[in-house]
C-alpha cells in the first residue's frame, strides 16, 4: 500500500513517549481454524462481542482490532493491563489507570490502532464512489462552503478526510459519532486544519491517505508517528 500524509505540526508542546499507529488487513482471519486461535487470545469484552456480530466481515474486523490492541500491550512489555480494559457506557474501551491510552476503527478490509501514552483517537473509512447524502449533518456551513467549489474528483478526498478527522476528534473527548458533527469545522481549504478546540481541549489532527482508504489521528500534541505499521496477523498471535 503506498501511504500519503498530511499534518501541521509546527507546534511547541509537551513531547509524549510514544504513539503507535497500528495496521491489519482483516481478511487474514478468513480462515476458520486461524479465526478460532485469534479469538481465544483477545480479552473477554472483545470474545464476547465479536460473538454477538452477525456478519462474518464484522466478526473478523473486530477481531483485527481486538487483535492488534493485545499486540501494542505486549510492546510494551504491560500484557496484564490489556486484560484489565473497561469500556464505556459509549462503547469506548479505556484503562481506569490511564496509563495508556487507545482507539480503535475499521473499514472495508482494514482494522487500525491507535496507541499512546497520552490521549488519541483514530478513524479510517474506505472511500466510496459518491459523497454520502448525510454530509449535511457532517459539514459546519464553512466546510459545506468549501466543498461547493470543489470539483467532482475532489468531493471525494475531502468528504473523507472531514470525516475521518471529526471522527477521530470525538472519540478522543469520549463522545464518537453521537456527537454534532455540523457544530464544528476541521477543515481549512482542501486540507484539514492542524489543529483545533473542541470541549475546551486543544486537539491536534494528522491524516493518511492509503490506496482507496483515508485514516486520521486526533491527540493533544503534535508528535504523531511518521509511518504506520502494517502487521501480518501470524505476528499478532504471538503470545
Amino acid at each position: 500500500m503506498s501511504i500519503y500524509s498530511n499534518s501541521s505540526a509546527s507546534y511547541a508542546m509537551r513531547c509524549i513517549k510514544m504513539m503507535e499507529l497500528l495496521l491489519m488487513d482483516g481478511d487474514e482471519l478468513k480462515d476458520p481454524e486461524l479465526f478460532e486461535k485469534a479469538l481465544l487470545l483477545v480479552e473477554e469484552t472483545r470474545r464476547s462481542g465479536v460473538e454477538k456480530l452477525r456478519k462474518e466481515e464484522s466478526k473478523r474486523l473486530s477481531l483485527a482490532a481486538g487483535l492488534l490492541l493485545r499486540y501494542a500491550f505486549l510492546s510494551v512489555n504491560e500484557l496484564s493491563l490489556y486484560n484489565k480494559i473497561e469500556v464505556t457506557a459509549k462503547g469506548k474501551p479505556f484503562l481506569r489507570s490511564n496509563e495508556y491510552f487507545f482507539s480503535l476503527s475499521h473499514s472495508g478490509e482494514v482494522a487500525i490502532c491507535a496507541f499512546s501514552d497520552g490521549p488519541v483517537g483514530c478513524d479510517i473509512e474506505k472511500h466510496r464512489e459518491k459523497v454520502p447524502e448525510k454530509r449535511k449533518k457532517i459539514f459546519s456551513s464553512h466546510e459545506e462552503n468549501i466543498f461547493q467549489t470543489l470539483d467532482e474528483s475532489e468531493q471525494i478526498p475531502f468528504f473523507f478526510q472531514l470525516w475521518t478527522s471529526k471522527e477521530s476528534s470525538t472519540k478522543l473527548i469520549g463522545k464518537g459519532i453521537s456527537y454534532p458533527f455540523e457544530s464544528f469545522t476541521v477543515m481549512d481549504s482542501q486540507e484539514a486544519k492542524g489543529c483545533i478546540n473542541l470541549e475546551g481541549r486543544q486537539l491536534f489532527l494528522k491524516s493518511f491517505q492509503i490506496e482507496n482508504y483515508t485514516i486520521s489521528l486526533s491527540a493533544e500534541t503534535p508528535e504523531f508517528p511518521r509511518e504506520i505499521k502494517f502487521l501480518a496477523c501470524s505476528a499478532l498471535m504471538k503470545n
